[in-house]
């Protein structure tokens, strides 16, 4: 077994046990949530305070290819059978030790959010597909941490995303992700061409962009 299937198997046995507690006893990282209110004190410095409609379900640890790993920290509206309207994660990302590696993207995009600049986009997603191409990663270890749970998150999905690295070096980010089902519009992704732009579909994205404005607010 390689070093990073190692690293994952280690991670998903002991993630039950992580998982069972309550979101206030997950705070083995710095960064913690309190009163609905993700609070970090370095990479970077920020207060992200999330509309009392979604409730924060706990922090989720991962790793990328050996290279980079972070915690995600989830809040979903839901409803009683615990199936997920909308979602906010808020990603908390950096290179390990033993990577000479930096976040290069750029800002072509902004949006600046609090006193900051982000990269952001709006995308349709499917999230099944993700997680075919990507096991043990991100959308992977969400879905399955929302599934011990008890929560179903629906695999057609559409997404705002917000982001920038955090430090001179370049060396962490954060990401902000707003996520709605796109069946919330009677709409399907076989409704639309990948690659082609539609007045259906960006509007869509429109209004997924404006809900996810009135989820967070950023201070730093």
């Amino acid at each position: 077994m390689s070093y990073r299937g190692m690293v994952i198997g280690l991670l998903w046995l002991l993630a039950p046990a992580v998982w069972a507690s309550e979101p206030a006893k997950q705070q083995d990282q710095s960064s913690r949530v309190e009163n609905n209110t993700f609070i970090s004190m370095d990479n970077p410095t920020i207060r992200v305070k999330v509309n009392k409609k979604f409730e924060y379900v706990g922090s989720v640890p991962f790793i990328i290819d050996n290279e980079s790993a972070g915690n995600r920290y989830i809040f979903v509206r839901a409803a009683a059978d615990k199936h997920i309207r909308q979602m906010f994660i808020i990603q908390q990302e950096g290179f390990l030790p033993s990577s000479n590696d930096t976040y290069k993207y750029r800002i072509t995009t902004p949006d600046t959010l609090g006193n900051s600049k982000y990269q952001h986009s709006v995308i349709f997603e499917d999230n099944e597909a993700t997680i075919r191409e990507e096991p043990g990663r991100e959308a992977d270890v969400t879905q399955q941490f929302l599934t011990a749970h008890g929560y179903v998150l629906e695999p057609e999905l559409v997404m705002s995303r917000f982001a920038r690295p955090v430090d001179s070096l370049r060396r962490h980010e954060i990401i902000f992700f707003c996520f709605e089902n796109l069946s919330s519009y009677r709409q399907e992704l076989a409704d639309f061409s990948p690659n082609a732009a539609s007045q259906a579909k960006e509007s869509i994205k429109q209004k997924v962009d404006h809900n996810c404005r009135s989820i967070f607010r950023v201070k730093d």
